[in-house]
């Protein structure tokens, strides 16, 4: 079962996205705050990580700094979902590398099929990784 971080401070939301996930077959963790959110990542070890920019004990960007720099896990999937619609801002944590920027209010369908989107494209990739590491070591 894959497991889901959900980074967010609002309550309500936090508890509506996780049971949107559970009736979808993930597992789900939640951190109501940036300290909280990166050392879940570090501890829980994610499949992806849900991340709203808004947030206490550091906002949503340096959160993902914080993410990118001590999660020693391979490459971790980050969605922000945010009310935040700043195109600069946009700019700014895309340029950070999140896979995808979703504005509040979201579509469930559309957050969900970005979730799988995602996820399908890096067991995809890890497959393809695994296929190269075992044929080098065959030759």
């Amino acid at each position: 079962m894959r497991k889901i971080l959900i980074v967010e401070d609002d309550e309500d939301i936090a508890q509506v996205l996780k049971k949107r996930l559970l009736a979808n077959n993930y597992q789900v963790v939640v951190a109501g705050d940036g300290i909280q959110g990166v050392r879940r990542a570090r501890n829980d070890r994610p499949d992806l990580i849900l991340l709203d920019l808004m947030l206490p004990g550091g906002n949503g960007l340096i959160v993902l700094k914080n993410i990118r720099k001590h999660v020693t896990s391979e490459y971790l999937p980050v969605v922000v979902l945010t009310g935040v619609g700043d195109s600069e801002f946009k700019k700014r944590i895309l340029e950070e590398g999140v896979d995808a920027y979703i504005e509040k209010p979201y579509d469930p369908e559309e957050l969900l099929g970005t979730i799988e989107g995602i996820l399908r494209a890096k067991r995809v990739s890890h497959d393809q990784h695994q296929a190269e590491t075992t044929r080098s070591w065959i030759r």
